[in-house]
């Protein structure tokens, strides 16, 4: 796929997500002008790319589509629930014919089916059909039955193209079809007088321009939309054929005479029109024509055109006094490729200021620190850009969660809160799906049908929150229902009958909570389309894990239930802090230390012989490092005893290590398979001196610390 197509399809997501956002929210808070202009809006940027691209079975819908809406922008029909339900099908709808296009498939016989079904519903909600079918009309069968084109316009459209229009993919046809789509081209002059020799003609180069008489009814900012798309690629200049300051404009920007006795020869304006607009000094006696002529005098079109310029500069010094933010589209790969060439710079960067310390060259340390905190800098702003808002990403939900509340007959409330929250788009995205089948089961387990709910005294429309915000360096996302809750009784019975947990067997509150993500388990009493079959929470729990993050459940029966989940920021690069325990150094991500102390007597005489210490009247449990990886246990030398006090969520504990070497930039890479089932190690790190380090991976050791305790 080329460039070109890869900004159409991205850009024709975006319009159907906007499209499809605007639907659910009338759903839910009632249609109004702003959002029907927003479908509108939508439905005609598709139209008008995909007839760039001359995927004809894409505009025809979307123009059928976007008759429709343009009544209910008139207001001459009224809008119902069937109508917007009508509108999201038809967004289903665009995507696969968006899809079949990119690909250059043929349309499946389904589709097509589905496609004219859509289509009769569209066009009974018309005020008449014959209107809509005449719109829909070809300009062949426009002349067959003779549909009055008296209202029309008649417009003059010059185009002249870039050199590199034909390397950027596009295809000058293309705009004349959609040309012949919105109307009738009358007369298409070719501007060949750019056009080289044979022997020095470059097939790869455009030298072609063309002078258009176009006649429609549309408006100049729907034809000005048809080069939306090669805007960078085109010099155009759009004017109603009577516009003699247009055509000014027009011959004004030409070498020579050569198009005013272009257009003279094909008619399209007759001598005193373009003399009466001539740039150039025009004889006395032409000046007499042209008074007689009662179109404009030469005195009002030149004070015009003058006024016009002059406006035309005074907005334009305003507009340079005002800094312009401009968006860029950027290839996600191409930023991956960045974080990796940087991710190697840190690595090397260590080395030498590893070579600078070891010299105790101090110039070589100065530069080295210059270059790290350049590189800290670079990392930065790359990370940066690769944070998005999840906000984007959690309105898609509202469509799902709507969805599958009216499939099963329920009435559920959606609330999206901390929108602007940022997360790496890598784990936004691959968080994604686990988000999608947890709030499905908050819909269809967690949320009791209306009937029920009000007999338990609740209101017979349930609630489903979706919730982020940043805490402690992590990102925590909560789904929360005020469903029936999980029944404690009820996933202890299923687990022993599936054979998970042994009868008789005590487990916590949390400890069978977490059942629900053991492969195969589901307490659902039947199998649907939605859930049932005991897939899906353990995919989710270890999509979670992938991510380096953690899932916990919270739930009271009868009220509730709330999952919490806490993401890494990144996956990365990372700020962390370098320790050693024994004669292996390990890395702890920045964000979860609060604190360093040393252990002093004072410390081991309160301790006595306990792995908790007394921290500020807080009891603190620690966990020893070299204990809990089995490590330098052996005929050790005495050493100074330090602790990294480490937090993540609202629980903290002690790590207990020799040595203290400071913060340190770490690249995260992945340890393989050896390193799979070691438990608090989340991956490694190459050291200036080409040591690996282990990252540790505080929430599993901060788990196992208080599954001790």
């Amino acid at each position: 796929m080329n460039e070109e197509l890869e900004l159409f399809k991205e850009d024709a997501s975006e319009q159907l997500q906007y499209m499809e956002n605007a639907l659910v929210s009338a759903n839910e808070e009632g249609i109004d002008d702003e959002k029907i202009g927003e479908i509108f809006r939508a439905m005609h940027t598709i139209k008008g790319t995909a007839g760039m691209f001359g995927f004809s079975t894409v505009v025809d819908f979307t123009h059928i589509a976007e008759n429709l809406l343009d009544e209910l922008r008139q207001h001459t029909i009224q809008t119902d629930e069937h109508m917007m339900d009508l509108f999201l099908k038809c967004k289903d709808h665009c995507e696969i014919l968006i899809h079949h296009a990119i690909l250059d498939e043929d349309v499946e016989s389904e589709t097509i089916d589905a496609g004219a079904v859509l289509v009769d519903d569209l066009l009974s909600y018309m005020p008449n059909n014959q209107t809509a079918i005449k719109q829909e009309m070809t300009q062949d069968t426009k002349e067959k039955v003779n549909i009055d084109v008296d209202e029309n316009k008649i417009w003059h459209v010059s185009i002249r193209f870039s050199e590199d229009f034909f390397t950027s993919g596009m295809d000058i046809l293309s705009i004349f079809s959609f040309f012949n789509k919105m109307g009738e081209i009358l007369i298409n002059i070719p501007i060949v007088d750019k056009i080289p020799p044979l022997e020095d003609l470059d097939p790869l180069k455009t030298a072609v321009g063309f002078e258009l008489e176009f006649q429609s009814k549309v408006g100049y900012e729907q034809i000005e939309e048809v080069f939306e798309f090669v805007m960078d690629d085109v010099t155009v200049s759009i004017f109603e054929h009577d516009d003699l300051v247009g055509l000014k404009q027009l011959l004004s920007t030409q070498e020579d005479d050569s198009l005013k006795d272009l257009l003279l020869e094909q008619c399209i304006y007759d001598e005193v029109e373009l003399d009466v607009v001539c740039v150039k000094e025009e004889t006395e006696t032409v000046k007499e024509e042209i008074k007689t002529v009662e179109v404009k005098k030469l005195d009002e079109i030149n004070k015009e055109f003058e006024e016009k310029e002059q406006t035309k500069e005074v907005s334009n010094s305003k507009k340079k006094e005002v800094p312009k933010s401009f968006s860029l589209r950027v290839d996600s790969t191409k930023v991956d490729q960045l974080i990796n060439q940087i991710s190697e710079m840190v690595i090397a960067n260590a080395k030498i200021t590893q070579i600078a310390s070891d010299r105790e060259d101090s110039d070589l340390e100065e530069a080295a620190n210059v270059l790290t905190d350049m590189l800290e800098d670079v990392r930065n702003g790359i990370m940066n850009i690769r944070m998005v808002q999840v906000e984007d990403s959690f309105v898609k939900f509202k469509r799902i969660v709507n969805d599958t509340a009216k499939k099963i007959g329920k009435d559920i409330e959606f609330i999206i809160s901390g929108g602007d929250t940022e997360l790496d788009k890598t784990v936004v995205e691959k968080i994604s799906d686990p988000l999608v089948h947890m709030l499905r089961n908050s819909v269809d387990h967690g949320i009791e049908l209306p009937d029920e709910r009000e007999k338990a005294g609740k209101s017979r429309k349930g609630k489903v929150e979706l919730k982020a915000y940043p805490d402690a360096g992590t990102i925590v996302i909560q789904i929360s229902d005020d469903g029936a809750g999980l029944d404690k009784e009820k996933l202890l019975k299923k687990a022993v009958s599936k054979g998970i947990i042994s009868e008789g067997e005590t487990l916590t509150d949390k400890e069978i909570y977490n059942l629900i993500f053991e492969a195969g388990f589901s307490t659902a009493n039947e199998v649907s389309d939605i859930s049932g079959r005991g897939v899906g929470m353990d995919v989710v729990r270890r999509n979670i894990q992938d991510l380096r993050g953690l899932i916990d459940i919270e739930s009271t029966l009868g009220k509730g239930t709330k999952f919490t989940i806490r993401l890494p920021l990144t996956l990365a690069i990372i700020d962390g802090f370098l320790v050693q325990a024994g004669n292996t150094k390990y890395v702890i991500p920045l964000e979860n230390i609060q604190e360093c102390i040393e252990l002093t007597s004072d410390y081991n005489d309160e301790a006595d012989g306990n792995t908790f210490i007394n921290l500020r009247g807080e009891i603190l449990p620690i966990l020893d490092v070299k204990k809990y990886l089995n490590i330098g246990l052996e005929d050790e030398e005495e050493k100074r005893k330090n602790v990294i006090v480490v937090r993540y969520a609202d629980t903290m504990i002690g790590l207990q290590v020799d040595e203290l070497y400071g913060e340190y930039q770490t690249v995260i890479k992945p340890l393989g398979e050896v390193f799979e089932n070691v438990s608090g190690i989340s991956g490694g790190s190459i050291l200036g001196t080409g040591e690996v380090s282990l990252i540790f991976d505080i929430p599993k050791l901060i788990e196992y610390r208080i599954q001790q305790q």
